[in-house]
């Protein structure tokens, strides 16, 4: 299964998850916190399978994942690196959970800063990649494709190559900052809180697909 059919049943799961989250935080489960456990731990589970097949599919494309096709082109708009901006996860806590006490904002505050501190530099690093592209070898690269001898390796697929490297470089260092960031700030929540931000994180990526959908259809 390629990358683009897994994504496709990894969001069915997604909605199926996202139902349950809700259902946790209704009255009647507000502290089941074996519910609670059992379902942070299978949302945690399916993000982390999202991650492994996006890693081993990076490795055979990552301009593919960097700029997904299967995306609609308002989705893609909102990509930061092949994902979500980390910092997003602070806009969601914010408006999902209500109750962190002083201890926790304050936690919660530090690794926003460390967060955004790494956003800004993975930002930049993938500037300076980005930049590499209007080099020479690659402006020259339909040129230098045309007069290919047996056995050499043109300049500009040399160049290619270290591009897909810096690409893959900080793509897996982008999805290393979302994931650290998440697990950071999963370890100061409670887990009726953790619910809570599960279940927003779900129903923004949802209702946003949704959306993208929709305003697709213009384009």
């Amino acid at each position: 299964m390629n990358f683009e059919a897994f994504f496709k049943d990894w969001l069915i799961r997604q909605e199926n998850l996202s139902y349950q989250l809700l259902d946790a935080v209704a009255p009647e489960n507000i502290h089941n916190n074996e519910l609670h456990q059992c379902l942070i731990d299978q949302v945690l589970s399916h993000y982390q399978q999202c991650y492994l097949e996006k890693s081993l599919a990076a490795t055979e494309d990552v301009f593919q994942i960097i700029s997904p096709p299967w995306l609609t082109f308002p989705e893609r708009t909102f990509l930061w690196i092949g994902g979500f901006r980390p910092s997003l996860i602070f806009k969601l806590i914010a408006n999902s959970v209500q109750d962190l006490t002083a201890e926790q904002e304050s936690e919660v505050q530090q690794v926003k800063a460390e967060t955004r501190r790494e956003e800004r530099e993975l930002g930049q690093t993938m500037a300076r990649v980005q930049e590499s592209v209007a080099s020479a070898p690659f402006m020259n690269l339909a040129r230098l494709s045309a007069n290919l001898v047996d056995g050499e390796v043109p300049e500009a697929e040399a160049a290619m190559k270290e591009l897909q490297k810096g690409m893959l470089a900080v793509l897996e260092a982008a999805d290393a900052l979302r994931s650290t960031a998440a697990w950071k700030v999963l370890q100061i929540l409670r887990p009726i809180q953790t619910v809570k931000f599960l279940a927003a994180v779900a129903q923004f990526h949802l209702t946003t697909r949704r959306w993208c959908l929709d305003r697709d259809q213009g384009f």
